[in-house]
């Protein structure tokens, strides 16, 4: 697994003038006919130039002081590990899984939704104030199955992944198991060493009530599924009779997902205290977590009401979670399942590798009314509750503080699972004739363009793991040709080969910033580094001083208001490979004004959009419902165009 990372290149550091001439090219659309502006920024960027190659040779030393990339230390503080808000949402990612057709014993809605109510078409979440024993049996397939991958990760038997390029970098595998983000004042840290990624214990959650379960014994062999089985039944029994006699310990869980500086003061209050300091420290000593929900989602198969209940609880936003765990797996009250990533550590194309792998693995073993593990009813088990004890009415507070908070976060955020069933990847090859991605990112593009009325800058991330510790770079989406596709489509004068010869410029010109993007040629990642040279690195000592005038030049460029905006991506958006056991997949927006956060796949009959954005108040404009709209309109049309230009028939599958 492991045997080809000293193969790998380092990630480079792009010659200056290719990266500002890149950079200058991007913004031409973003700068939308403002010669004046588009003329400001070229002056900015030339006198920026003459002084810049100064920081490239800061960059270039400081490359050969970092054990595996310029990058690395950098990105893990400013993307993520500064970032102050909080995580619920706004940086943690969540995926639904596919439901499990053998699901028997569901709770059922206390009234019927009826038609013309506003949940008809999203489903409503429920509460049912109890667990069941389904839900408990799918979670223990799915724990098995993660320990699983766990393994193959440990005994190095996982294959290498590999590209038409060759071997990429393996190592955010690692970084996944035992792996907790910590709160600091200002700048929160990572933990993970040895001992945590060869834990024997996992974090189960219930009702905000912390647990922990030995997945493997003392000598270190796997516990059988009805141990585990009869392990979680007693949970539930267990915090369902505290809940009846009021002997809960306080909501700690919803600090994890509030602003990280109030998590940080509340984190230092309560390690003070031992028994809170072990709770702690034996969660972040797990290998991963696993909540228990009493809701559930009705109509069954309402994947939008399923979605919210796993990005942030659907009756209360932040409970019930630890989001500070890399790895945290859901399972409502029907076993309806679902994931949650601290993006930190690793990039969530990793996880979802290890989540498909334990759905797909998962769902042959049927779970049937009939299946029952014998060892679950014999096996005693032992609860092992993680206490809160003794904490301060400054902690209990910030509790408050920290749930007001979460809530409203929950409220501005709307989301949706976009599936569009009429075609994918095989028609987009076939008969559009350019790249599947391409051809997504445009459609995108356009849909906010119609909605709108403007370009939207877009970022996508494209993958740099042919490098060593290669994490991502931003293809910079929004392209000279990219705005002509969507002009061109918006002229009724434009017949539908005019818009398909726009479209197909537009796709190669995509692919053309996605390799560059992957191959470590993008803009944006030395960009940073540069911004990093002028205000971390010293002076070289053969370096000659930057004179007032230097720094008024490297300052100018990068407080360009057309740099900033080129860098609000009001499109944020991420592919993933084919996932059929994934139902939903998603993340928030990095702009809340008329922004949207958009993950997708494209599978080879159709293309799932995970969408979220603001509810149309809060975001000034966002409007998800129509985004939806308006997106399957595009595709509808976009086919029409296609098949046209190409001659290809309606329904004729034979050119397919």
């Amino acid at each position: 697994m492991m045997s080809e990372q000293d193969k790998l290149p380092r990630l480079p550091i792009p010659p200056l003038r290719q990266t500002i001439s890149k950079y200058l090219e991007s913004i031409v659309p973003v700068a939308n006919d403002d010669i004046a502006a588009l003329a400001e920024t070229n002056r900015r960027a030339s006198h920026f130039l003459k002084v810049a190659e100064r920081l490239q040779h800061r960059l270039i030393e400081y490359e050969k002081t970092q054990p595996y990339s310029w990058l690395e230390k950098w990105w893990f503080e400013l993307a993520y590990l500064s970032w102050r808000e909080s995580l619920c949402i706004n940086s943690n990612y969540w995926i639904a899984f596919a439901d499990d057709p053998n699901a028997y014993g569901l709770a059922k809605a206390p009234e019927q939704l009826q038609p013309g109510h506003p949940d008809i078409h999203e489903g409503k979440v429920w509460d049912s104030g109890e667990y069941s024993e389904f839900q408990v049996r799918r979670a223990v397939k799915f724990i098995q199955k993660t320990l699983d991958y766990k393994e193959l990760i440990a005994d190095g038997r996982l294959p290498i992944d590999r590209t038409r390029a060759g071997p990429l970098c393996m190592h955010q595998y690692h970084c996944m198991f035992g792996m907790t983000r910590i709160p600091r004042m200002g700048c929160d840290e990572l933990r993970q060493d040895a001992s945590t990624v060869a834990s024997r214990t996992i974090t189960v959650i219930t009702d905000d009530q912390i647990y922990s379960v030995d997945v493997y014994d003392s000598a270190g062999h796997r516990r059988p599924d009805g141990e585990l089985e009869a392990e979680l039944r007693a949970i539930v029994a267990d915090v369902t009779e505290r809940r009846a006699l009021g002997d809960l310990d306080p909501a700690v869980t919803v600090l994890t997902a509030g602003h990280r500086d109030r998590w940080s003061v509340a984190y230092e209050q309560l390690e003070k205290q031992p028994a809170n300091h072990a709770t702690l420290m034996a969660i972040q000593h797990s290998l991963f977590a696993v909540s228990l929900d009493t809701t559930f989602s009705d109509p069954p198969g309402s994947i939008t009401a399923h979605q919210r209940n796993m990005k942030c609880h659907g009756t209360q936003p932040g409970h019930n979670r630890w989001y500070d765990k890399c790895v945290s797996y859901v399972f409502d009250r029907n076993g309806t399942a679902g994931y949650l990533g601290e993006h930190s550590p690793c990039d969530a194309l990793i996880p979802a590798f290890m989540i498909e792998y334990v759905a797909k693995n998962a769902a042959p073993e049927n779970i049937g009314i009939y299946s029952h593990n014998s060892t679950s009813s014999t096996h005693h088990a032992h609860v092992r509750r993680l206490r809160f004890t003794d904490v301060g009415l400054s902690v209990l507070q910030l509790i408050k503080e920290a749930e007001k908070e979460v809530e409203q976060t929950a409220k501005a955020s709307d989301s949706r699972q976009i599936r569009f069933e009429n075609y994918g990847s095989d028609w987009i090859k076939r008969a559009a004739k350019v790249g599947p991605d391409a051809f997504a990112q445009l459609a995108m593009q356009l849909t906010y363009y119609r909605i709108h009325g403007t370009f939207a800058s877009v970022y996508e991330t494209a993958s740099t793991r042919q490098f060593l510790h290669g994490r991502t770079e931003t293809v910079r989406s929004l392209s000279v040709e990219s705005a002509d596709f969507m002009r061109t489509m918006s002229d009724l004068a434009s017949s539908s080969r005019d818009k398909y010869e726009a479209l197909v410029r537009a796709a190669n010109k995509h692919q053309i910033l996605l390799r560059d993007a992957s191959s470590g040629n993008g803009v944006d990642r030395h960009l940073l580094g540069l911004r990093m040279a002028y205000h971390r690195l010293q002076p070289l000592p053969s370096e000659a001083p930057l004179s007032d005038a230097d720094k008024t030049a490297i300052e100018d460029f990068f407080n360009d208001p057309i740099l900033a905006k080129s860098t609000t991506f009001q499109l944020s958006t991420s592919g993933l490979f084919p996932a059929y056991y994934l139902s939903h997949t998603g993340f928030g927006c990095v702009v809340a004004e008329r922004g949207y956060g958009i993950n997708y796949i494209i599978e080879p009959k159709r293309i799932k959009f995970g969408t979220e954005g603001k509810t149309f108040k809060v975001g000034n404009g966002t409007d998800v419902d129509r985004f939806e709209m308006t997106l399957r309109q595009i595709l509808a049309e976009l086919k029409v165009i296609c098949e046209q230009s190409n001659e290809i028939s309606a329904g004729d599958s034979s050119r397919l």
